[in-house]
């Protein structure tokens, strides 16, 4: 037969007064986790996905983050080949992903593609002037001929300028030197005829203007070319004619260059 146990009997009381301390004990920690689960749960909030906002333009982007419960912002700018400037590159947290509503979420914005200075091409052979545009990653455009007083086959124009900044790939006009009788002709006199290549860029001003070229020889004046143009405008006149002949450009009846044959 088990013994008594009387309440009197103080081991009986401390053991007692010890197994009510751990029940409060226990209680206390259980609703202590109760409310930290129900807190968590409010200050985490509700569950979105992340919208798909690459390709899209840095503002759109951004307005469409934030009528998802997100908050986007630009963390870097990257250049890119494919995706045009300004526009959104990639986003961290990706496409699709599971946030809580009011992340932030960062966005890389292309800067286009990488930009390129053109070479210094004047006065390289056409060869090493190709090669020179592709081991910096551009392309020979149109090569065309003129006369000059340099040297056949050298280089004496480009198009664009030295230093201009052109995209990976893009290319690059050439004008090469045919040497100083490149277009000279003989009549069957025995007279020297020249021909020549004459560009005319139409200046900054009326939305069009008149531009007409003169071929003066001896005391005869013609007119070889008569047209509207807008700013802007580059042309091309062939020219025939003598050593010496004059050729006057005018723009708006104002002469604006004067060369000779």
């Amino acid at each position: 037969m088990l013994p008594r146990l009387s309440l009197n009997n103080p081991v009986v009381r401390a053991w007692l007064s010890g197994c009510a301390t751990m029940l409060a004990v226990v209680g206390i920690s259980a609703l202590v986790f109760v409310l930290v689960s129900i807190v968590g749960l409010q200050a985490g909030g509700k569950q979105v996905l992340v919208p798909e906002v690459v390709g899209q333009p840095e503002a759109e982007a951004i307005q469409r983050l934030a009528k998802a419960g997100l908050d986007g912002y630009v963390s870097a700018h990257h250049y890119h080949g494919e995706i045009p400037p300004g526009q959104v590159v990639s986003s961290t947290p990706r496409a699709l992903a599971r946030v809580r509503a009011g992340r932030r979420v960062a966005l890389v914005i292309s800067s286009g593609k990488r930009k390129i200075a053109v070479p210094n091409l004047v006065g390289l052979g056409l060869t090493e002037a190709k090669r020179i545009l592709t081991d910096t990653a551009l392309t020979g455009g149109q090569v065309t001929r003129r006369h000059s007083d340099q040297p056949a086959g050298q280089i004496v124009g480009q198009k664009p300028a030295a230093g201009r900044k052109l995209a990976r790939g893009e290319k690059v006009g050439l004008v090469v030197s045919g040497g100083p009788n490149f277009g000279q002709l003989v009549g069957p006199d025995g007279e020297v005829l020249l021909l020549r290549q004459l560009r005319v860029v139409v200046p900054v001003g009326p939305i069009v203007q008149r531009v007409r070229i003169t071929l003066t020889g001896g005391q005869q004046v013609k007119t070889i070319y008569d047209r509207i143009h807008r700013p802007g405008d580059e042309i091309a006149v062939d020219l025939t004619g003598a050593p010496g002949d004059r050729v006057d450009v005018y723009i708006e009846d104002q002469r604006v260059e004067r060369i000779r044959l």
